[in-house]
């Protein structure tokens, strides 16, 4: 009997925590490399990136696949102006991390997949707001190949 009721307080107290679990390999990724403490804090709780997130992200060494990974799980739509590609250049951004930020607004802005962009989710900063969506953890993609896109483009390709 006393360990149904052990059994019982332990679901009901891993129920009451409503925290998003970010995969802590990602986490990782983000404050093992110097990244500023109000990014690492957002990952942490699972909120999504600013630009200029991303691009001190990429800048601090931050792999590419962790960066997609991170994003895809937040389901924000950027909508990148000429500058902000350059400034994602200039840190160091890899090409796939800027290529998805570019798709991501015909994905998540509009059609079938949609997310709200004006929901206080994306607009406000203040942390334990919740996902207008259902919220799944980033997964750490293993079948990333950063130089895959590229090699597409190069004249000096085997293909």
């Amino acid at each position: 009997m006393k360990f149904l009721a052990l059994l019982l307080v332990l679901a009901v107290t891993g129920c009451a925590t409503n925290q998003s679990q970010v995969d802590p390999k990602i986490l990782n990724e983000f404050s093992s490399r110097g990244v500023s403490a109000l990014t690492v804090d957002k990952v942490r709780e699972g909120l999504p990136l600013s630009v200029s997130q991303v691009a001190e992200a990429a800048g601090k060494g931050v792999p590419g696949p962790g960066l997609v990974s991170y994003m895809q799980s937040t389901r924000k739509a950027y909508n990148l102006s000429n500058t902000d590609i350059s400034t994602l250049r200039a840190a160091g951004t890899p090409a796939p991390v800027i290529s998805y930020m570019q798709r991501s607004y015909n994905f998540y802005g509009k059609g079938p997949h949609a997310v709200p962009q004006n929901h206080p989710y994306y607009t406000d900063d203040r942390y334990n707001l919740e996902a207008p969506f259902a919220y799944a953890p980033p997964e750490v993609d293993t079948f990333f190949n950063s130089g895959y896109e590229e090699s597409l483009y190069s004249p000096f390709s085997s293909e």
